[in-house]
């Protein structure tokens, strides 16, 4: 792939990692601007695939090895949906032959294997690496972002809700040598959210554990400060009801105002904001994607930043610094303190 600051007309993809993989391969399969060229998965059969008719229905090549199709295939980019300790072949082997690399969330294991993977990734530093936190693409999240910077100013108090249903994980999400439990797998989407809204976290307090015996926490209370002096207070886990469709919810007192964002299907769809003038508030809507496709939006940014030669966002630094607020919290479960996060 050539270096970010060429435009290109249509970007041919690839993805490794059928399991939530396949969902991005659905979106990229009819997403302008993109064409999946290959998809990849060690077992296929595991993910409930007959990979060869799958793959063709989607108009793309099936391969067992993500290496090989990397090797094999002429890719402008590519999505890797594994688990994080089967990365970093699949990053090194792309990056190295200049194909930008969309990477499913945890960025890592652990604060020492996001070490390791910053360095890996930071040895190809013309290559465009985005991850998939995939809220902060959404209208609603952006459109808030707007207002910080407008009519409500700056953030002062925030209360985030997201907490997957309980039998919602895979096993891997578990092992403390790969997923290393759902806060850091899952709870990463609001850690995200919220440095996008409010900047650099400098403290974490909390609270919580596992509460249905799983081998990790699997419900946690946070409290996150941050340094432009704002604090947030955060619920995340894995205590959930399928049948309520995994609600999202947050809401901000503001210097000038107050708004809330709230969802269903694990996104932000409805934004209710007022400054301390108002005489009502504003309500503003927007159309949610399907729950599977729920990076869609980000996946567009994806394609439209590389077809525009400009690097997509986030970058590498945002994984990390979920890796280490995901670490925090539990160094502050295991400890009743509270972490600085310098």
């Amino acid at each position: 792939m050539s270096e970010p600051s060429e435009p290109r007309t249509v970007v041919r993809t690839g993805v490794v990692g059928l399991g939530f993989g396949r969902c991005h391969a659905k979106v990229l399969s009819t997403l302008a601007g993109a064409e999946l060229v290959a998809v990849a998965d060690l077992d296929p059969e595991g993910q409930g695939i007959d990979l060869e008719p799958y793959a063709a229905k989607l108009g793309a090549r099936g391969y067992r090895d993500g290496l090989r199709m990397i090797r094999e295939e002429s890719l402008d980019a590519i999505v890797i949906a594994v688990p994080p300790r089967a990365r970093e072949k699949l990053i090194a082997e792309a990056a190295g032959r200049g194909i930008a690399v969309f990477l499913e969330k945890p960025f890592a294991v652990d604060e020492e294997h996001a070490r390791e993977m910053d360095a890996l990734c930071a040895g190809f530093p013309e290559v465009p690496i985005m991850m998939d936190f995939c809220l902060r693409h959404l209208p609603a999240v952006t459109r808030l972002r707007e207002l910080l910077d407008g009519p409500l100013g700056a953030p002062l108090l925030v209360n985030a809700d997201l907490v997957l249903p309980r039998d919602d994980s895979p096993g891997w999400i578990w092992d403390r040598a790969n997923g290393n439990g759902v806060v850091n797998e899952n709870t990463c989407h609001l850690f995200d959210t919220l440095c996008f809204l409010l900047g650099e976290p400098v403290r974490v307090s909390a609270a919580g554990g596992s509460y249905l015996g799983n081998p990790l926490e699997d419900g946690v209370g946070c409290v996150i400060t941050f340094a432009s002096g704002a604090t947030a207070v955060l619920t995340g886990g894995a205590l959930g009801a399928q049948a309520m469709s995994t609600p999202a919810a947050l809401s901000l007192c503001t210097r000038s105002g107050q708004a809330r964002l709230t969802g269903p299907d694990h996104m932000f769809g409805e934004l209710v904001w007022a400054t301390a003038a108002d005489a009502e508030p504003t309500r503003e809507s927007w159309r949610l994607p399907a729950r599977w496709a729920i990076s869609e939006n980000a996946l567009a940014h994806f394609v439209a930043s590389l077809r525009d030669g400009v690097r997509p966002s986030p970058g590498r630094a945002a994984g990390v610094l979920a890796v280490r607020l995901a670490m925090a919290v539990r160094r502050s479960l295991e400890t009743g303190e509270s972490v600085p996060l310098g």
